[in-house]
């Protein structure tokens, strides 16, 4: 399973780590995109298997940011 970025802009940063546990609705990430600060929330429960960007990144609308176990 997967966590994309709902829109393009800047990745600011994660609320979570490599083997977190997360629930359906939490926060997991930040982007900033045009001033604003747009969190990133899990559609999933799962547990984050690898964080694929680092904060300061740009992201595309669509890209994986996060993968789940």
């Amino acid at each position: 399973m997967k966590i994309v970025s709902p829109m393009s802009g800047t990745l600011i940063t994660f609320s979570v780590a490599v083997g977190s546990s997360i629930s359906k609705g939490d926060d997991v990430a930040i982007i900033e995109s045009m001033k604003m600060e747009i969190p990133v929330s899990a559609e999933t429960d799962g547990v984050v298997a690898k964080l694929s960007l680092a904060p300061g990144d740009f992201v595309e609308e669509g890209q994986t940011i996060i993968e789940l176990a």
